[in-house]
């Protein structure tokens, strides 16, 4: 149950914005998600990633260590509605702004030149908050991190809490 709980908050935090609130599915679980994630973020992000039920496990306890409320209740509330809406095949999304050379070119579908190009946007201004800030790298073909837009997000976590 602890695993559960802490994937759970995971999920809510590492996602990137898309959809409205009003779109988000109505179903058991979508107040958790609106009450836990929206406490550092919209909560609408989760509309935008498709993960394995795993991959949502591994989110939310994620989010916990980086300080996310929620009774365990609620942490499965939060996975069995991120799970059942918001389900794909990806383990879990990869965040450009803490992606590594090789991350970009096997999750982001780059070639070495592109994913050195984003690795230096990033260093030169900062962290993107949203993946279409990524179309100004120069030498970057944006359509193929657009086709990944299941796998990979641009989001700034806070810190892990110690």
């Amino acid at each position: 149950m602890k695993k559960t709980v802490s994937t759970f908050a995971i999920a809510c935090l590492v996602v990137a914005p898309a959809v409205a609130f009003a779109q988000l599915p109505d179903g058991p679980g979508k107040d958790a998600v609106v009450k836990v994630c929206g406490a550092c973020h919209q909560p609408e992000r989760a509309a935008s990633v498709r993960l394995t039920r795993d991959g949502w496990n591994e989110v939310l306890a994620d989010m916990v260590k980086r300080g996310a409320k929620a009774s365990d209740e609620e942490m499965v509330q939060l996975l069995d509605y991120l799970s059942t809406h918001f389900l794909g095949e990806a383990p879990r999304p990869l965040n450009i702004n803490r992606a590594t050379q090789i991350e970009l070119e096997m999750v982001g579908g780059l070639g070495r030149k592109e994913a050195a190009a984003v690795l230096a946007y990033l260093d030169k201004n900062g962290p993107c908050k949203a993946l279409t800030e990524l179309k100004k790298v120069p030498g970057l073909d944006y359509k193929k991190l657009e086709q990944r837009k299941d796998y990979v997000v641009c989001f700034e976590a806070p810190p892990v809490k110690k």
